[in-house]
């Protein structure tokens, strides 16, 4: 039975609702594998190996569809959840925001597609985030994750503490990735150009500003370039400070001009409090990767240095990875990074779906969507 013939009929037992006029399609993505991680000091306890879910990619499941009103204005929706395929349990995506026994953790939004673009309100990535994802050569996951030392936007309230800012106030990337309460808007291509805006709602009585997150991404595409700017504004609840975030870069597809391989660059800047109080944050982080795809094999590179102007510590992160395509949904998947603190750094070589342990990482897992 095809997937959304599959997604109809389940969605038609649980709601009792007939879709004749929509399109609805059930996916999903299932990674896991083998992690090894050596500690960054001496004090803690030793080496780590586990199986971890999600290395490459955060495993999930997920229904999108939409209804055509007209022929030129659309219904659309999105709803996905993430698991984890060693225990069964729900995550959310890197367990920076961790909403566990929330079902569509990852999205769930409702919108309306036409001439104009895209709107959306809902749970929904960050333009910074989705920004961040374009340009790291292992998509935010695998031992060469950017959201390691780089910010990925939002702040979302949990248990009445606005959780987001920094790798000051979260282990790693910092941020909330998926948008709790947010209005986005998607533009066409027009000449090359897009853009991606979003506004999340701060939910605070008396207050129209408290605990707001607000980004939008400019995008250029020509030939084989792409250029990007992405910009991230969150502040507190009580508006006493706010954390700002700055990302520009791109990529070259050499392929397209007869070689091999596409080429990464990206520079963050984040200035501002952090959204918890912790601290002052001024600093950067400059990103460059490579990707080199061989038929079925790629090999990836990244290089990533953060440098914390407050505490005058600093952090690199080098990291190679190799994928192979078993098929068209089904891959192999193979990475090893380190991050070398100077100055006091504590930061962990994390992966797609867990925020690490140390600063060196092995891992090789496997792949498969559906």
């Amino acid at each position: 039975m095809k997937k959304s013939l599959l997604a109809l009929s389940l969605f038609g037992i649980l709601t009792g609702t007939a879709f004749a006029q929509s399109s609805v399609t059930m996916y999903g993505v299932l990674d896991a594998g083998l992690n090894y991680e050596k500690p960054a000091s001496s004090s803690m306890k030793g080496d780590l190996f586990s199986l971890q879910s999600g290395i490459s990619t955060p495993s999930r499941f997920g229904f999108k569809g939409n209804e055509d009103i007209n022929g030129s204005l659309s219904v659309i929706f999105q709803l996905e959840a993430g698991i984890q395929l060693n225990d069964g349990q729900s995550t959310s995506n890197n367990n920076q925001t961790t909403q566990n026994g929330t079902l569509f953790n990852r999205q769930s939004w409702l919108g309306l597609s036409g001439d104009f673009g895209s709107v959306m309100i809902g749970r929904q990535f960050t333009p910074l985030y989705n920004a961040l994802y374009s340009i790291d050569p292992f998509e935010l996951g695998m031992a060469g994750n950017a959201g390691n030392l780089m910010h990925l936007g939002g702040a979302n309230l949990i248990n009445n503490v606005l959780v987001g800012g920094n790798n000051v106030a979260l282990a790693n990337g910092g941020g909330s990735q998926s948008q709790n309460n947010s209005l986005r808007y998607v533009s066409h291509d027009w000449n090359g150009f897009s853009l991606e805006a979003n506004y999340g709602f701060g939910q605070q009585t008396g207050s129209t500003s408290g605990g707001t997150e607000s980004g939008v991404t400019f995008n250029y595409a020509t030939g084989p370039v792409k250029l990007l700017a992405s910009f991230d504004n969150v502040n507190a609840i009580d508006n006493s400070n706010t954390f700002k975030t700055t990302l520009v870069g791109g990529s070259i597809n050499w392929t397209e001009l007869g070689a091999p391989l596409i080429t990464n660059i990206g520079y963050q800047t984040n200035k501002g409090n952090d959204v918890v109080g912790i601290a002052n944050v001024d600093s950067t982080a400059l990103l460059l990767g490579l990707r080199i795809p061989l038929g079925a094999h790629e090999i990836l590179f990244s290089y990533i240095h953060n440098d914390n102007k407050n505490t005058g510590g600093n952090a690199a992160q080098y990291a190679l990875g190799y994928t192979y395509a078993l098929s068209k949904r089904t891959s192999f998947y193979a990475s090893i990074g380190e991050i070398i603190n100077k100055n006091g750094g504590m930061i962990a070589s994390g992966n797609a779906s867990n925020a690490g342990y140390g600063d060196k990482a092995i891992d090789m897992g496997l792949r498969h969507s559906f």
